[in-house]
């Protein structure tokens, strides 16, 4: 009974999964890749803010460009009755000069329109570095966000290496559990050959059928792990992670790098983006340190204006503009000589953050090289445990061999056998786990070292 439990179950479970397969898409490594970079949410922002950083250099250059402004009004200009003090005249003296005294006067109430119409040009000619070092500031803070969408590529690609092989690992360890179940059908059926001639004795066949369904059991679970490792990858893609999916093996490539520790540090600190980053931040302190000290500095400004003003709009706005008109042009020299020492704490701010950024790119060189030596130290460790591994499953795969022949001719035990089984199970875990995490390894260190998407 509990046989065809388990056998139900295993049959709708994998049964399933087939439909499932038949129905969706296979995709490689590099397809899995591609639909990612066009998803991933993290790496559309960062797109974003180089387009951001884009109009800040726009928005910076504007200081050395004239400033064009025109202004049209128009009203009454009303004055009510009024009571004034005034100096009248009220006679003439001897010499035929007025004589004035101040009364009272009475004035009734005024209107007049009033038109008026101006154009003006401003243009900044020199600040005696200010301007120049804020458009260089802009600039390298666009190549702070480029090298940030770079760095962020990369990671999106390590992460989808991470999930596919994950999902190849998952899918491989299914076919190791379902050789362990066909070992344990196999340790059934035997033992309930012998128990018909006597052989055996009716524990060992439930022990059998335990065995049997423990192994059955693993099955279902990495059958269930695989849809989870399905639900991860559809995830790193930008995906519904319920999309139906199945994936293929790449050409085998190579598991471990041809180039040593040292040989990997010189290339991170060349080509790691997040290095980059981090360094175009200290350029755009350091414009920004010069943009504070220009503060200091005059500033010079030219200026053009005309304008007409008159209560006869026809005089205003005719075409005659030789007449009814008021130009200015000149020059101005700002300096400002004191400003509550708002000028002294900006430059001191500004040095104290290119003091940060300095010490954030020691820091993330010395995160950097530790990184990648765990990366080694990792791909080192997996090295060694392939081949080991390697070599082992062959000796554990001729020792089951030589325990079921012992079993047949009766100088062996059923333990032996089972053992040589469980042995024969775990090489084959540990080789297929070892294999598939020096690859996702291999592929955050080339993520660390920026070459991981030299080919996407």
């Amino acid at each position: 009974m509990l046989k065809n439990l388990f056998s139900l179950g295993l049959f709708i479970t994998i049964s399933a999964t087939l439909v499932f397969a038949q129905e969706s898409e296979k995709l490689s490594l590099q397809e899995c890749i591609d639909i990612a970079l066009r998803n991933n949410y993290d790496l559309r922002v960062a797109q974003i803010n180089v387009e951001s950083a884009e109009n800040d250099i726009t928005s910076s250059r504007s200081g050395w460009l004239p400033k064009i402004n025109s202004s049209f009004s128009f009203g009454n200009y009303v004055q009510g009755k009024r009571t004034v003090k005034e100096d009248v005249p009220i006679g003439v003296d001897q010499d035929g000069n007025y004589i004035y005294e101040e009364r009272l006067v009475q004035i009734a109430q005024t209107e007049r329109k009033s038109y008026n119409a101006s154009v003006s040009l401003d243009q900044h000619i020199y600040d005696f570095g200010r301007t120049g070092s804020g458009i260089r500031q802009a600039k390298a803070w666009r190549q702070y966000y480029e090298h940030s969408l770079f760095n962020t590529h990369n990671l999106v690609i390590a992460n989808v290496h991470d999930k596919y092989y994950k999902l190849l690992k998952a899918m491989k360890l299914r076919e190791v559990y379902a050789e362990a179940v066909r070992h344990a059908e196999e340790n059934l059926e035997y033992n309930q050959t012998m128990l018909d001639v006597g052989l055996k004795s009716q524990a060992e066949i439930f022990q059998a059928k335990v065995n049997l369904g423990n192994r059955k059991t693993e099955l279902i679970n990495q059958i269930n792990r695989i849809e989870l490792a399905k639900a991860d990858l559809n995830s790193a893609m930008g995906r519904y992670p319920a999309t139906l999916i199945d994936i293929e093996e790449d050409m085998p490539q190579p598991i471990f790098p041809t180039y040593n520790f040292e040989e990997a540090v010189e290339i991170a600190l060349q080509k790691n983006e997040r290095l980059k980053a981090v360094d175009s931040e200290i350029k755009a302190t350091e414009y920004a340190i010069r943009a504070a000290q220009a503060r200091y500095a005059p500033s010079i400004n030219a200026r053009l204006g005309y304008d007409r003003n008159n209560d006869d709009i026809a005089r205003v706005y005719s075409a005659k503009l030789d007449e009814d008109f008021t130009a200015t042009i000149g020059a101005r020299v700002s300096l400002n000589i004191f400003n509550g020492l708002a000028d002294k704490a900006e430059v001191e701010r500004q040095k104290l953050n290119n003091q940060l950024a300095l010490e954030k790119l020691k820091e993330e060189r010395r995160l950097l090289i530790t990184q990648i030596r765990e990366y080694f130290l990792l791909l080192k460790a997996y090295e060694d445990i392939i081949k080991i591994n390697e070599e082992n499953l062959q000796a554990y795969q001729e020792n089951l061999r030589l325990q079921r022949e012992k079993r047949r001719v009766g100088a062996g035990t059923e333990l032996e056998v089972r053992q040589a089984q469980v042995d024969v199970i775990q090489a084959q875990e540990t080789l297929v786990g070892a294999k598939y995490e020096a690859k996702i390894n291999r592929a955050y260190l080339e993520a660390a070292l920026g070459i991981i998407a030299k080919d996407n």
